[in-house]
C-alpha cells in the first residue's frame, strides 16, 4: 500500500513538472533580443533617447546660453583707428570652444541645437498627446455607438482632411498669437483626423470580440465597456501613432520656423536652417547643425516606430 502511494506521488510530481510554465525572460534578455532582431529600430531608439536626454538636460549640456554672443579680437584693429578692438565671432567653423561653430550673430550652434531639442520634442509630445486624447475619444465613441453620431463625426473629419495640413497650419498661425501653446495645439489639430480613423477601424473590430460581448451581456455600461474592455485592446495602434506621428509634427514645426511663422524663442532647428541658408556655401556650419538635428530625430522616431509596430503586431512575435 505504501509503495503504491509513493508511486502515485512520483507520478503527480512528474505531471506537475511537465506542465510547469516557462519563466519570463528578464529585461536584459529582452533588450538583447530586440537589438539583435531589430538593429535599425534599436539605433532609432538610441537616437530618440539621446535627443530626449539633450532636451531634458539642456541647461547643463548646452555649455552656453543659446542667445549669448561671442566676440574675438579684431585682427585689423589699429590703436586710434575707427575699427573696433573686438568683433563678433560670427560664422566660424567648428572648434574646441564652439563644437558646431557659430552663426552670423556670433551665437554657439551647439547650444542652439541642444535647446532646440527641448522645443522640438516638447512641441511634438504636446501635439501628439492632444491629438491622441481627442482622436482616441472620437474614434472609440464613433465606432462604438455608430449611427448618426458616427456619420456626423466622420463627415466633419472628412471636411477637415480635405484641406492640406500646411494650409490649416498657416491659417492658424496667422489668426492666433504666435506662442508655443497655440503652435502645439494647431499641430495636434491636424493630426486628430488620421489618429481617430486608425482608432475607429481598430475599435470596429474589437467591439465584436467575445469578451466584450460577454461584458455587455452581464450589464456593463457603455463607458465601462469602452474604457476597460475596448481601449486596452486598441492600445497598440495608439502607441504606433504616437511614435511615428511625432516625427511628422517635428518636421511641420521646423517648416513653420523656417518660414518665420513660429515663435522665435526658444531656438528652433528650422530657424537655424533659415538663418544659415544665406551662408550655405561659405560657412555651412549653422545650416548643417540644424539640418542634421532634424534628420536624425525624424529618422530615429520613424525607425523606432516601425520596429514598435512589428513588435506589437499580433502576427509577429519577438521571441
Amino acid at each position: 500500500m505504501l509503495a503504491g502511494q509513493e508511486r502515485a506521488e512520483v507520478e503527480v510530481l512528474a505531471v506537475a513538472e511537465e506542465f510547469e510554465l516557462p519563466r519570463r525572460p528578464g529585461w536584459i534578455l529582452l533588450i538583447g533580443r530586440f537589438v539583435r532582431r531589430k538593429p535599425l529600430g534599436a539605433f532609432g531608439l538610441a537616437v530618440v533617447l539621446l535627443m530626449a536626454a539633450a532636451a531634458a538636460g539642456s541647461p547643463w549640456l548646452s555649455r552656453y546660453d543659446a542667445e549669448e554672443t561671442f566676440r574675438v579680437v579684431n585682427p585689423s584693429y589699429v590703436p586710434g583707428s575707427v575699427e573696433p578692438e573686438e568683433r563678433l565671432d560670427s560664422r566660424s567653423g567648428p572648434s574646441w570652444e564652439h563644437w558646431f561653430g557659430t552663426d552670423q550673430f556670433g551665437r554657439d550652434n551647439y547650444a542652439r541645437v541642444v535647446w532646440g531639442a527641448r522645443r522640438s520634442l516638447g512641441v511634438g509630445l504636446g501635439a501628439l498627446l492632444f491629438a491622441i486624447i481627442f482622436g482616441t475619444t472620437i474614434g472609440i465613441v464613433s465606432a462604438y455607438f455608430r449611427g448618426w453620431f458616427d456619420m456626423l463625426a466622420q463627415r466633419i473629419m472628412d471636411s477637415i482632411q480635405a484641406f492640406p495640413p500646411m494650409l490649416i497650419l498657416l491659417l492658424l498661425v496667422s489668426l492666433t498669437e504666435r506662442n508655443l501653446i497655440t503652435l502645439t495645439m494647431g499641430l495636434g489639430f491636424v493630426v486628430i483626423t488620421g489618429a481617430q480613423r486608425i482608432v475607429r477601424s481598430a475599435v470596429l473590430s474589437a467591439r465584436e470580440d467575445p469578451h466584450v460581448e460577454a461584458a455587455r451581456a452581464v450589464g456593463c455600461s457603455p463607458f465601462r465597456l469602452m474604457a476597460v474592455h475596448i481601449l486596452p485592446n486598441v492600445a497598440a495602434p495608439i502607441i504606433v501613432i504616437f511614435s511615428i506621428g511625432i516625427a511628422g509634427v517635428i518636421l511641420a514645426e521646423a517648416a513653420l520656423a523656417f518660414l518665420n511663422l513660429a515663435p522665435i524663442e526658444p531656438p528652433s532647428w528650422g530657424m537655424m536652417l533659415n538663418e544659415g541658408r544665406g551662408y550655405m556655401t561659405s560657412q555651412p556650419a549653422t545650416m548643417l547643425a540644424g539640418g542634421a538635428a532634424i534628420t536624425l530625430t525624424v529618422m530615429g522616431f520613424n525607425l523606432a516606430g516601425d520596429a514598435l509596430r512589428d513588435i506589437l503586431d499580433p502576427r509577429i512575435r519577438l521571441t
